[in-house]
């Protein structure tokens, strides 16, 4: 039985600025049928009410509460703390309402982040930080992050930047680790075996569900392939080309009419049906 279901964000909702077609009317029916819609993104700087009110204008109905960032989960994960921080609203304000003092004093963490005021200021001051002792914390480690006005260096570069003079690997928040899912299942208050984590990505979104014990659909309306998805070394459970498949695989196991508007597609197992992998099989 299914009673919940994780989204990615950009490539699995969306793409760009375009919405990913029947992403809002597949969403309807899940909750129609009163299966439970989180969506998990690995960035940083928006808060949830600025997620939820992007989705809204797609036609999604969605909370603030129905949304969960890599900043939420730093912000729970540094609880306590003090920290210096390499980040934007999203972050900041994260941190913020956790009560974490966000000071250059010789702080107990240091937390990265996609920052477009990112210095050679800030870089230095991190990397001093850390080789004092800091810990060093990243909310993800993405690579780019793309936006209206096209590629930006993501958090993943900033990481790197304060890795590589630092000697210091940074603990992750975000997809791929499970952190960020974990967090995802006790907000929804379900167990991993109710849950389908759905996501375009087989190197963040589908390795995070896995190493969360969590069932994987990969969507194929974003970056990866099913080719990729046959040969690589993390595999999720099924692959669906679009929410007509999703929907179809939904009615499938929780014993529901599939409705006219998504009838005549079919979600489509691995050739071998994949079991959970372990983290060090799940790669990056």
């Amino acid at each position: 039985m299914i009673r919940g279901l994780i989204f990615d964000l950009d490539g699995t909702i969306y793409r760009g600025a375009e919405q990913v077609p029947g992403a809002a009317q597949a969403i309807r029916f899940l909750r129609t049928h009163s299966i439970k819609c989180l969506f998990v993104t690995n960035r940083a700087n928006r808060t949830p009410e600025e997620v939820a009110e992007h989705l809204r204008s797609y036609g999604i109905q969605c909370a603030p509460d129905e949304v969960l960032t890599s900043a939420q989960v730093a912000a729970r994960h540094l609880a306590g703390r003090s920290a210096y921080c390499i980040g934007e609203h999203g972050l900041t304000s994260a941190l913020a309402a956790a009560g974490i003092v966000i000071t250059d004093d010789r702080p107990d963490c240091v937390i990265v982040s996609f920052d477009r005021s990112f210095s050679y200021e800030k870089l230095k001051k991190a990397v001093r930080l850390v080789r004092a002792g800091s810990k060093f914390v990243a909310t993800n480690l993405d690579a780019y992050i793309q936006l209206e006005d096209g590629v930006w260096p993501g958090t993943g570069a900033i990481a790197a930047a304060i890795e590589m003079a630092s000697g210091t690997k940074p603990v992750v928040m975000g997809k791929p680790e499970p952190l960020i899912f974990r967090m995802a299942l006790e907000k929804m208050e379900l167990a991993a075996a109710e849950v389908i984590n759905v996501g375009d990505n087989l190197a963040t979104d589908i390795p995070a569900g896995l190493r969360a014990g969590i069932r994987s659909a990969l969507i194929l309306t974003g970056v990866s392939s099913r080719a990729e998805a046959a040969s690589g070394p993390c595999r999720p459970t099924w692959i669906v080309e679009g929410y007509p498949d999703l929907v179809r695989l939904v009615c499938h196991e929780n014993s529901l009419p599939v409705p006219p508007d998504f009838d005549g597609a079919q979600a489509r197992p691995m050739a071998d049906p994949p079991r959970p992998a372990s983290p060090d099989q799940a790669g990056n």
